[in-house]
């Protein structure tokens, strides 16, 4: 089998998920925390493949494409767009694997780092959680500078991003709390409050 992008492998790898998650059904099983082990056939094919099933129906075949890049992050580039979409997602567990999958993204910009701490604020908790460690993960990276941006607007940026994590200072949760204060101490941000 090829392992080109075609929309007939799209069908399949929906077909696949789909199968698996009914094959592994159970009572209070929750199927979008279930992570797929892909065959050789879809895991090796083209990121092509996994940008297309960003946008697919199924919530299922989307955590697989973000769980996908998670795993291949240097395929993440030509999708950071199509991925930091799925950060508005109606679906929490897709919210946090794109946190995930941007987490491991080699070279993020400041824009991408206050994508992420806007979802500080999200009423999931597991998506806050999933927002301060990836914040945690991005920064030092962000402030390396690896990517190019206008210092401005990188300056603005990380403004926002460290008045964000400082309300998110005082979350509810004690692990929102712990990771909050992770990505402030790596970021920098300690020393600006």
């Amino acid at each position: 089998m090829s392992t080109t992008y075609s929309p007939e492998l799209l069908d399949e790898l929906a077909q696949f998920v789909s199968d698996l998650i009914t094959q592994n059904d159970y009572p209070g099983f929750e199927a979008r925390a279930f992570k797929v082990g892909l065959p050789d056939r879809f895991f090796s094919a083209s990121s092509k493949l996994f940008g297309a099933a960003l946008d697919h129906e199924s919530v299922f075949v989307r955590l697989v494409a973000l769980r996908w890049f998670e795993e291949k992050p240097g395929t993440i580039k030509p999708f950071v767009k199509a991925i930091i979409d799925k950060l508005s997602d109606a679906d929490e567990y897709v919210r946090a694997e794109a946190l995930h999958a941007l987490e491991k993204y080699h070279t993020p910009t400041s824009g991408n780092a206050l994508s992420c701490a806007e979802l500080l604020l999200d009423k999931s908790t597991l998506v806050r959680k999933a927002s301060a460690k990836a914040l945690a993960k991005m920064l030092p990276r962000v402030n390396e500078g690896s990517a190019k941006e206008l210092e401005d607007v990188k300056k603005t940026n990380l403004e926002r991003v460290h008045k964000l994590l400082m309300d998110a200072y005082s979350d509810n949760d004690v692990l929102v709390r712990q990771k909050v204060e992770k990505a402030m101490r790596k970021s920098g941000s300690f020393e600006r409050a």
